[in-house]
């Protein structure tokens, strides 16, 4: 397996000095947030918008972190206050059942927010080190695909590389990434995560106000916040098919977006067990099931792995 080749990043102080955007390593810093949020966004949703109207005049985009961010509750608000002011942007503190952060967008005239195409999780080396040994880890990747958001952020914060266990992290950033198409971003402390927070959210407005130009004519609106949260909450009570879905990706070759892939064509283990049983003598047509349901989002291996766990074990 290969792993992601960690470079040291610049330390930032936690006063409000080392927090302006105004050396090389926040232009690059700026750079990369908006390359990331401009690159593989043909499927994002957009917020409504009439004829001719301009998504500025209609909507703030807006930062919601999660309350239980340490961050939030801590002396560290002073610098959460900090990238408010010096980004000109907005932020708000709610509870988030899935993710850290997410960014609305709301309308001007009208009491109603719609969720935009982007979620963070973000981890500290330590947290990710923890969540890889107890399995919470690829839960909570499943947790963040189910929301339907487009991209995913996942934001390791802190070095590896004098982490305990940093050739286990550096492997789930690679497989996060190259593998679940997460967008898998480092940064080397609390006050460099906040920054990117900061450059994040004028990436992600950019991106709408150019993207809406004369009026958001996508018949795939973005979700109602109200309608999120729900969605979300009803992530936490566990179903059968939760627990398929676990079983799953304790089989070699299955990521959380196989396992989501197998849950839409066989919701539950009893009816892809059906499914063999009416190939019964046809082995190779019940490895390959699965690849063919799923137009090759499922990879031979994985087929034929998850075959021979069903039917064969």
């Amino acid at each position: 397996m290969h792993s992601v080749n960690f470079r040291s990043a610049a330390s930032f102080d936690t006063n409000g000095a080392s927090l302006m955007p105004s050396t090389s390593y926040d232009n690059r810093l700026e750079k990369m947030s908006h390359f990331s949020i401009h690159a593989n966004t043909n499927a994002l949703r957009m917020p409504p918008l009439g004829l001719l109207e301009k998504f500025e005049d209609i909507y703030k985009v807006i930062l919601i972190l999660d309350d239980r961010e340490n961050f939030v509750r801590s002396k560290s608000r002073n610098i959460m206050d900090n990238i408010r002011d010096q980004y000109k942007i907005q932020i708000e503190v709610r509870r988030l059942p899935v993710g850290d952060g997410i960014w609305v967008a709301r309308h001007s005239h009208k009491c109603i927010e719609y969720v935009l195409d982007f979620i963070v999780e973000r981890k500290n080396v330590d947290d990710l080190r923890c969540s890889i040994r107890d399995n919470r880890y690829k839960d909570q990747k499943l947790r963040l695909l189910r929301t339907g958001l487009q991209k995913i952020i996942y934001m390791v914060e802190g070095d590896p590389n004098v982490c305990e266990a940093a050739e286990s992290i550096k492997t789930a950033c690679f497989t996060t990434e190259i593998l679940e198409g997460f967008d898998v971003q480092r940064t080397s402390s609390l006050a460099d995560t906040l920054k990117r927070y900061g450059y994040l959210t004028l990436a992600i407005a950019d991106y709408y106000k150019s993207s809406c130009e004369g009026g958001c004519r996508s018949t795939n609106s973005c979700p109602e916040y109200r309608d999120f949260i729900r969605k979300c909450e009803d992530l936490d009570k566990m179903t059968v098919s939760d627990v398929f879905a676990s079983q799953l990706m304790q089989v070699p070759q299955v990521t959380e977006e196989v396992a989501i892939a197998v849950l839409e064509c066989y919701p539950t283990l009893y009816s892809l067990a059906c499914a063999y049983s009416i190939l019964d003598g046809d082995t190779r047509a019940q490895e390959e099931l699965l690849m063919k349901r799923s137009k090759n989002v499922i990879n031979a291996a994985a087929s034929r792995n998850i075959f021979r766990l069903v039917w064969q074990s």
